[in-house]
């Protein structure tokens, strides 16, 4: 049975403790599906642990609601497609972005939140989901990612850079890009001005895009359709940047003849990366200040 919720400010920390943006591209042809495990990824914490499984859906920027769609047992994988879960609520025409949350079973009284204690220390950070897409049903390519640690939360100044590898256009593949605007906080409300840039083999600037991604949204972006782009079979890169907002980043690569997908995410978590934090942040604010000539 699905439980929709209703759950105040003071207990939204609960539902980023494992969580995960995700864009519905059901415009585009693509159906999403969503794989989770209560199995802590590092083998070390949260032994036992049941969880509840709650949806939050998003539409031009507002909430749609959020509902409660599954129990997941210890040990337990399941693997679902969220747009039958959305149609099951009647939100599946509406919803543009939906939140994966994994929320602890013995945080939940009925369909309540417990309030924090102070002293609560919990840890579920690397709580990845699997996020697959699927094209005619054919083909699935996915990546997996979580909603980072305080992620757009309100009052900082958040800033954001991504560059992709080579990307082959040409008449069998589309190729998109999905920038997600998302925060822990529910009144966070700036709208994202993305630049980029799209440049040839030799490094060289084919043309500049500017984009604006709103809270508590997504856009996606195909770069068959550019202009200057449309028609050609040629390899490109691109680089995009904003200084007010973080953002989640995905490539989408579909093969229109054979169904075939590629994903891929360029927003690793930072303990992923082999530097101080402080070092990082001040030479990507830099490259973003750079885009924007500042």
């Amino acid at each position: 049975m699905r439980e929709q919720l209703q759950i105040s400010d003071s207990s939204i920390w609960a539902l980023h403790l494992a969580s995960t943006p995700i864009a519905m591209m059901a415009n585009y042809g693509l159906s999403t599906y969503v794989g989770l495990s209560s199995d802590d990824p590092t083998n070390m914490r949260n032994k036992g642990e049941k969880f509840s499984v709650i949806i939050s859906a998003y539409g031009h920027t507002k909430l749609i609601g959020r509902a409660k769609i599954y129990e997941l047992n210890p040990n337990e994988h399941r693997f679902f497609c969220l747009d039958e879960e959305l149609k099951k609520l009647g939100w599946q025409l509406d919803t543009s972005l939906c939140v994966v949350h994994r929320v602890p079973s013995t945080l939940l009284e009925g369909a309540k939140i417990k309030q924090k204690e102070a002293n609560t220390k919990l840890d579920y950070s690397m709580y990845r989901t699997v996020v697959q897409y699927r094209y005619a049903e054919k083909g699935m390519g996915g990546v997996i990612y979580e909603t980072p640690p305080n992620f757009n939360i309100a009052g900082r100044k958040p800033h954001f850079l991504s560059f992709s590898n080579m990307l082959y256009l040409n008449g069998q593949v589309e190729n998109y890009l999905v920038f997600i605007n998302y925060s822990v906080s529910p009144e966070y409300s700036q709208t994202a001005n993305v630049k980029l840039s799209f440049n040839n083999t030799e490094g060289k600037k084919i043309v500049n895009k500017e984009v604006f991604v709103p809270p508590f949204d997504c856009y996606c972006m195909n770069i068959n359709q550019i202009g200057e782009l449309a028609n050609e079979k040629i390899f490109v890169s691109y680089t995009a940047a904003t200084t007010t907002s973080a953002l989640i980043p995905l490539s989408i690569l579909v093969n229109v003849n054979n169904g075939g997908i590629s994903v891929e995410h360029s927003h690793p978590p930072q303990e992923y990366l082999m530097a101080d934090w402080a070092l990082i942040s001040k030479i990507k604010l830099a490259a973003a200040k750079y885009l924007f000539n500042e």
